[in-house]
């Protein structure tokens, strides 16, 4: 069963991504040490630290990441193997370089970057990762463009940080990897003026052409269909674009034109995405205090004079990315009809075929659980489980077959069967996907005046269905009757009612709002005794 699982994850993989995890795990490719020459491009406008990162470093030696504060006194807390690789990947990221009142931190920050030269020797530890290489890359140059200066050691450092990366490029995962690569590749190219730069931002520029019409979708999303990577690689974009056409006038690297459409179509999929509070929706991997919200990144935009046109709030099919959207006065309703994506990099894909979330007069009713961590535990795989989700689990198996940390083997395929529009707004829709065990499950939804009423059809054998309803832990939710439950939100009353062969209860769960942090909240599970039920809900006192 593990080795069918393995070939199942295995099938769907590039060549490039098999061939350089074999190259990387036999030849280990380093950089001949030697000295680099670190003569310094002209910058024709200093950087302009749009959108400053939240304070990481609260001392000397003390840092709080993911809602977890640490230590670093010794060469060894670098790689400590009392925290979290992610939690060491943000040590290794330096973002407080970035963040906000950073100037109050300058010689702590000037420090911490000798401490780091001092004590990550070449290609061993974290922080010579692909990944925290590229990001650390981009915020020394970031630091340096607001006016620091680096010492000699350090130039030296940061062009031995970049030709190390681009030895190390990640073919082997691609996706966002790979463009947080090239991000730093081109950053680092254009930061020096050397013969090896030149390498770098040619290598860094190839991997953005090659990459940028796939990693952003038709209707705007980032193709890894994650709202947290999503607003993540949109930032990347606003910062390459303010790179090449403010700090150095390099205007023709790149068509600017196509990249200012890509961010104002990532607009404008993030605002359809985000919920009236401002903060991204829970599909796949996503939780707040990671990336930036709309609102800040559309500020960015218009810093850099990129402008989204303004024009009325209408419903909205988002089809390249799967997922349907409708907005009323008082509710908004964001459900999941996409594909595993991509399907040769599903790290960050969740077993969440058909789920839904559900905020009303601008507050969030109905969530998914989100995430509070990474790693390989049995906790990550129920968060990325169907169990976590408002959908339905069949035969207590996830929709699409998750395992491990970042995996998915065997994966469903869902499709839009009946959307209904009038007048910009939609009325009703109907999607479907066929589990991994052959039974059809379809969701069907109507807006209905002051209702939102929900259907679920199962066809097909099966043994098992539950269908799961996560409430904000602002919702106290009590049952009324058999069937029947009343939620308050904010002081306001919304109705639940339940029709079909089922039994229900109210179940104690988590939300999981960020890395480090869940906070308790009810969850409705109803367990089908037939192979349909339907749910109402109502605002009636909300007038919509």
């Amino acid at each position: 069963m593990k080795i069918l699982k393995l070939i199942n994850t295995v099938k769907y993989l590039k060549f490039i991504q098999i061939y350089y995890r074999l190259y990387y795990l036999f030849l280990k490719p380093s950089v001949k040490q030697t000295v680099f020459k670190t003569q310094l491009r002209y910058a024709a406008q200093n950087w302009e630290n749009a959108i400053p990162k939240p304070i990481s470093m609260l001392s000397p030696t003390q840092f709080l990441f993911l809602n977890h504060p640490g230590q670093l006194n010794r060469a060894e807390d670098w790689n400590s193997n009392q925290q979290e690789k992610l939690w060491l990947y943000n040590l290794h990221y330096f973002d407080d370089l970035n963040a906000e009142n950073a100037s109050d931190r300058v010689e702590w920050h000037k420090n911490t970057i000798q401490k780091w030269i001092d004590q990550n020797p070449y290609a061993k530890g974290n922080g010579w990762e692909p990944y925290p290489n590229s990001l650390r890359i981009v915020n020394w140059a970031k630091w340096s463009l607001q006016g620091h200066q680096f010492t000699k050691q350090q130039l030296q450092s940061l062009a031995l940080q970049a030709e190390h990366l681009s030895k190390t490029v990640e073919w082997q995962i691609l996706a966002n990897h790979l463009f947080a690569n090239a991000k730093a590749l081109i950053f680092a190219g254009l930061f020096f003026d050397t013969v090896e730069s030149k390498k770098w931002l040619a290598l860094g520029l190839k991997i953005y052409h090659q990459e940028i019409d796939e990693q952003v979708l038709a209707d705007g999303a980032n193709f890894e269909l994650t709202p947290m990577y999503h607003a993540i690689f949109l930032e990347d974009l606003l910062d390459l674009y303010q790179l090449i056409t403010r700090c150095y006038a390099q205007s023709d690297l790149i068509d600017v034109e196509h990249l200012k459409t890509k961010i104002i179509k990532m607009l404008d999929w993030l605002k359809y995405m985000s919920h009236p509070d401002g903060e991204i929706s829970f599909f796949n991997d996503a939780t707040f205090s990671i990336a930036s919200t709309y609102e800040n990144l559309k500020i960015y935009a218009e810093k850099l004079n990129i402008f989204v046109p303004v024009s009325e709030s209408q419903d909205r099919y988002l089809k390249q990315s799967g997922y349907i959207v409708v907005e009323k006065p008082s509710y908004k309703f964001i459900m999941d009809v996409a594909e595993v994506g991509p399907s040769y990099q599903p790290g960050h894909a969740h077993a969440d075929t058909l789920s839904f979330e559900l905020s009303i007069l601008g507050a969030r009713f109905i969530v998914n659980s989100g995430i509070s961590q990474y790693g390989l535990g049995s906790e990550r795989l129920h968060q990325r489980s169907t169990a976590a989700h408002n959908t339905i689990e069949i035969d207590q198996q996830n929709s699409s077959e998750i395992w491990s940390g970042f995996r998915v083997a065997r994966r469903v395929s869902p499709k839009l069967d009946h959307i209904n529009f009038e007048l910009g707004q939609i009325t009703e829709f109907s999607a479907s996907y066929k589990s991994l065990e052959h039974v059809i499950h379809r969701r069907a939804v109507r807006f209905v005046d002051d209702q939102i009423i929900l259907k679920d059809d199962l066809h097909g054998q099966f043994n098992s269905a539950v269908s799961y309803f996560y409430f904000h832990p602002d919702v106290t939710i009590n049952k009324a009757q058999d069937n029947s439950y009343v939620c308050d939100l904010m002081g306001h009353t919304i109705e639940i009612q339940l029709k079909g062969d089922i039994e229900a209860n109210l179940l104690n769960s988590f939300w999981h709002p960020e890395f480090g942090k869940s906070v308790p909240n009810n969850c409705l599970k109803i367990n089908l005794l037939s192979n349909n039920y339907e749910i109402l809900i109502s605002c009636r006192s909300l007038g919509f």
